[in-house]
């Protein structure tokens, strides 16, 4: 504490009163400096572990979405009122994508849907039953295209079964008849993270 007391008779204050010095002040900052730049990277390690984590969470819950879409379309698929004669609600089947007949309510017409596995994305098309059974079923049939998840990495495939057996793809006409149960094995992940997300979605076939 500095007091009038303390002052010299000559009126100049003393240099222990005179406050931080030039030097005090430049060591002060660059050790504020050296701090900072020690604690700056462990704080964006940890933002940016935050960030990628909460990315994690966010396409694991994309990745249940859809695969709850994708089961719910297979409890609704039914050859029923198609106008051309069809034994199964199956029209197309690979391993990167199917195609089938729905009818959403009983008595609506029934609709085309396609989910395909395609540029890292994973689509869902609908759009109206055709008067005849096209011999390829391209994009320009679908009126509705919506992306159900992105980040789909190599690895991702739909699988057919007949009962408990695994059926290969492409599955030709003879054995589109018979599926049953169709599996969708997905893994994304976000950019950056460690590990994919895994999601499994199982489809009964609706007759």
């Amino acid at each position: 504490m500095c007091t009038s007391e303390g002052l010299p008779r000559d009126g100049r204050s003393s240099g222990a009163c005179a406050g931080f010095s030039a030097i005090e002040l430049i060591l002060g900052l660059a050790l504020t400096i050296c701090l900072a730049m020690a604690v700056a990277p462990l704080w964006l390690s940890l933002q940016t572990t935050g960030v990628r984590e909460g990315d994690q969470t966010l396409r694991l819950l994309q990745a249940r979405v859809a695969v709850a879409r994708f089961e719910r379309d297979f409890r609704l698929a039914s050859a029923a009122g198609c106008p051309f004669s069809l034994s199964s609600p199956i029209l197309e089947a690979s391993s990167s994508q199917v195609v089938f007949l729905q009818r959403p309510t009983v008595g609506a017409a029934p609709i085309l849907v396609e989910w395909e596995i395609v540029n890292g994305t994973l689509m869902r098309r609908r759009g109206p039953c055709p008067a005849a059974r096209p011999s390829v079923f391209s994009h320009s049939l679908f009126v509705d295209h919506k992306t159900m998840l992105e980040g789909v990495i190599p690895g991702s495939v739909l699988v057919y079964f007949t009962g408990s057996a695994p059926v290969d793809a492409p599955a030709d006409v003879i054995d589109l008849t018979s599926i049953d149960r169709i599996m969708l094995e997905l893994q994304t992940a976000a950019e950056g993270a460690n590990a994919p997300v895994h999601a499994t979605a199982r489809g009964r076939v609706g007759r």
